[in-house]
């Protein structure tokens, strides 16, 4: 957007172009910033998990995903189910079973990577938002 004006003899053109530049720049790195802060925290087996992330609107959106099937479950912590066991002829469990519609069963998820969790965005934002903010004023604000 500009703007023209003209004040007696003084013609007046400002441009927004470089504030939305700025402003872009800084929703793309604050999205590579919460990634790298919520990394550590995500549980992590095989990395499959921590590797999922992708920005469904591009890296300059809004939006960070991570995208497995048990993401959703990991990040609420909790048990869904029903889960039901599959059998071998012997009787022995060889796999579980799950219907397409799941619920949560209340019983909290066990991980086993210390210091990770469920609600790892919230946590990483509790650790590091007044650093996501200073990047975000930085950035947006440059000449």
């Amino acid at each position: 957007m500009r703007i023209r004006q003209h004040i007696g003899n003084v013609d007046i053109d400002i441009s927004d172009a470089r504030l939305r530049r700025n402003l872009k720049e800084a929703q793309k790195l604050l999205n590579m910033q919460v990634v790298a802060d919520c990394d550590p925290l995500i549980p992590f087996q095989q990395g499959a998990l921590r590797n999922s992330v992708n920005y469904p609107q591009g890296i300059y959106g809004g939006e960070i995903e991570y995208n497995t099937p048990y993401a959703h479950y990991q990040y609420e912590g909790v048990v869904y189910g029903p889960n039901i066991p599959i059998r071998d002829a012997e009787g022995n469990i060889t796999g579980w079973y799950s219907p397409p519609s799941k619920h949560p069963t209340g019983r909290p998820l066990t991980y086993h990577t210390a210091g990770t969790g469920d609600h790892w965005f919230e946590k990483a934002k509790q650790q590091h938002k007044q650093e996501w903010i200073d990047l975000v004023k930085r950035t947006a604000g440059k000449e």
